[in-house]
C-alpha cells in the first residue's frame, strides 16, 4: 500500500504523535490533517488495486491481505472490507481507525498487499486477467456462486477448472463436440 505520509511530528500526527511524557490526556489536542490531492489519488490508487486483487485472490479462498508494518515489525492482517471501509475513511477524515487484531486469523488466507501486486500486474501484462466464468464444477457437480465462479479450482473436490473453460471457448468459437474432444485429446487434457 503506498503509504506517503510523513510520521516527521512537525508534518503532522505520526508515530511520534502523543509520545510527550507527563501530558495528560494525549489525544485531546490532536487536530486531524486534511490529506493533500496526491495523498487522495494515491489512496485511490489503493482501493483500485484493493478490488483487483480481491477479484483474484478471493475466488482462491483468501480473506483480505496482509501488510507489512514497521513499526510493529509484523504483518497486519486486513479482510477485504475492513481494509475498503478503512481507506475510505482515511480519504474523508484523513485517519484510520483502529482495530483489534482478529481472533486467531489463519495468516496463510491473507495474501501479501506486495505480492499481490506484482502477480496482478503479471496477469494484466500477459493479457490473463480475462477468464470465463464456470458454473458448476465438472467434476463432483458443484454449483458455483459468484465468487467461485472465477476459481482456478473447485472449493469441494479441488479438480481444475482450466478444461471447463478451454471447452466453453472452443464451443463458443463454434466448434462442434468433437472438435473440442480432439483439441482436449491433442493437448492430453480429459474431454
Amino acid at each position: 500500500m503506498s503509504d506517503d505520509r510523513s510520521d516527521d511530528p512537525e508534518d503532522g500526527p505520526g508515530d511520534g504523535w502523543g509520545d510527550d511524557e507527563g501530558s495528560g490526556d494525549e489525544h485531546d489536542d490532536f487536530v486531524a490533517i486534511p490529506l493533500d490531492d496526491h495523498e487522495v489519488v494515491q489512496i485511490r490508487r489503493d482501493l483500485h488495486d484493493l478490488e483487483s486483487f480481491e477479484d483474484v485472490f478471493r475466488p482462491e479462498g483468501y480473506r483480505g491481505v496482509s501488510v507489512w508494518c514497521q513499526d510493529c515489525i509484523e504483518d497486519h492482517l486486513y479482510p477485504w472490507d475492513m481494509l475498503r471501509e478503512n481507506l475510505q475513511v482515511l480519504i474523508e477524515t484523513g485517519e484510520t481507525p483502529v482495530h483489534e487484531p482478529a481472533f486467531a486469523p489463519e495468516p496463510d488466507r491473507y495474501i501479501p498487499w506486495d505480492y499481490a501486486r506484482g502477480y496482478v500486474d503479471a496477469l494484466h501484462e500477459a493479457g490473463l486477467n480475462r477468464r470465463l466464468d464456470v458454473d458448476q464444477c465438472p467434476r463432483c457437480r458443484l454449483p458455483f456462486t459468484d465468487v467461485a465462479k472465477q476459481a482456478n479450482f473447485c472449493p469441494r473436490c479441488a479438480a481444475p477448472l482450466l478444461t471447463a473453460r478451454l471447452q466453453q471457448s472452443l464451443f463458443a468459437a463454434g466448434m462442434d463436440q468433437d472438435a473440442v474432444d480432439a483439441i482436449l485429446g491433442d493437448l492430453g487434457l480429459p474431454s
